[in-house]
């Protein structure tokens, strides 16, 4: 006789990038494992393997997860782990430069609880993913996020390709182009070689490559300020928490 099955409860959410509405269950024991044992490993790309499989075994509609910018990658897992262990993580907030506000010394622990349902991707005022790199020419580009997929090519650069961080810099913004511009044209990016790119980055000025890297400095973000009282000293202060690693409890 086959057993009875229990029933999930069914919750939605809203991505960021595509304002998409997603229905997924909370994860059970077997997620649960495939958890653990990517925390275990303390592996990056274990984990995100495994938020992978999570999201995609959870999620009740169809969810390209490796097409998902990483911002909508961890806001889904965030709210999968608020649903599945609990809407509250206990922090230990310290004041970040070791001084209260009245400059004395001071490194006491103070526990916090924070609801993680309370955690939205942010956007900077200044966030742009379409960059005009010389007015004259109207040259200029259109930046895609990136994905767990490129997330997964970058862990899988070997260490003895001794690239520098410029260099992988640079591989970010490539794998990050949809299409390049001017008055009168586009050129897409999946139409041009990743020599031709390359070689089109190489060319720009420092100026111009300043504004590349201002749309990876200003992209939306998981963020949370949290306002807290030390419970030694009684003083004030706050922290900015960005990422999903800085919510797991």
């Amino acid at each position: 006789m086959a057993l009875p099955k229990i029933k999930s409860p069914i919750y939605e959410l809203t991505l960021h990038s595509t304002k998409k509405s997603y229905k997924y269950r909370p994860f059970l024991v077997k997620e649960q494992k495939i958890l653990l044992m990517a925390l275990e490993s303390q592996d990056a790309k274990e984990m995100l393997r495994a938020i992978k499989q999570i999201i995609t075994n959870c999620a009740i509609d169809e969810v390209e997860v490796d097409k998902l910018p990483m911002f909508d990658l961890e806001y889904f897992f965030l709210r999968l782990r608020a649903k599945s262990i609990g809407e509250e993580i206990d922090l230990k907030l310290t004041h970040p430069t070791g001084l209260n506000s009245k400059g004395e010394m001071c490194e006491y622990n103070t526990p916090i609880k924070l609801n993680i349902m309370d955690v939205e991707v942010e956007v900077s005022d200044t966030h742009t993913n379409k960059i005009v790199l010389d007015q004259e020419s109207g040259v200029g580009m259109v930046l895609k996020y990136p994905t767990m997929s490129l997330a997964d090519k970058l862990q899988n650069v070997n260490a003895n390709d001794n690239k520098s961080q410029f260099e992988v810099i640079t591989s970010v913004v490539i794998e990050s182009i949809d299409y390049i511009f001017d008055h009168e044209n586009t050129y897409p990016a999946s139409e041009s070689t990743k020599a031709e790119l390359s070689e089109f980055i190489n060319g720009l000025s420092q100026e111009q490559f300043a504004k590349i890297t201002g749309f990876f400095n200003t992209m939306p973000k998981l963020k949370k300020e949290i306002k807290w009282t030390c419970a030694h000293c009684g003083c004030e202060d706050k922290v900015e928490l960005e990422g999903m690693t800085s919510f797991f409890g």
